[in-house]
């Protein structure tokens, strides 16, 4: 019984750990393990996010994007050349700023999500 309370415990924290990261260019971002995905907010309007994040996959050469957005709300969807679904969703946060959410594969991959990030964020200033 005790060593179950300890691993439920463990487990709960690791669930609650986010990480903070920072990029070279100053983009930052919050990083959550149990989700599996990065999330920041872009100086930036959604039509220019939108258009930023379709030219980074492109640039990445990801495959089958998948664009399903408004001036509101959206999910862009592709697939790296392995097969790895990536998913990114974006929300317009007031008049000049979005919400992007990016989600590499089913568990997730903070490096390939990081540069995903830092490829729009360059594409956006």
């Amino acid at each position: 019984m005790k060593k179950m309370l300890i691993f439920v415990a463990c487990v709960g924290l690791l669930v609650g750990c986010k990480s903070t990261v920072v990029a070279p260019d100053g983009t930052e971002a919050q990083y959550s393990p149990a989700e599996g995905a990065l999330r920041a907010v872009l100086q930036g309007s959604m039509s220019e996010v939108i258009e930023a994040t379709e030219a980074t996959l492109e640039d990445l050469e990801l495959v089958g994007i998948d664009s399903n957005v408004d001036q509101l709300k959206g999910k862009i969807t592709a697939r790296m050349a392995v097969g790895t679904k990536v998913s990114i969703y974006l929300e317009a946060i007031g008049s000049g700023n979005t919400s992007v959410k990016i989600k590499v594969g089913t568990l997730g991959d903070k490096s390939i999500s990081m540069q995903i990030m830092r490829n729009i964020r360059k594409r956006v200033k």
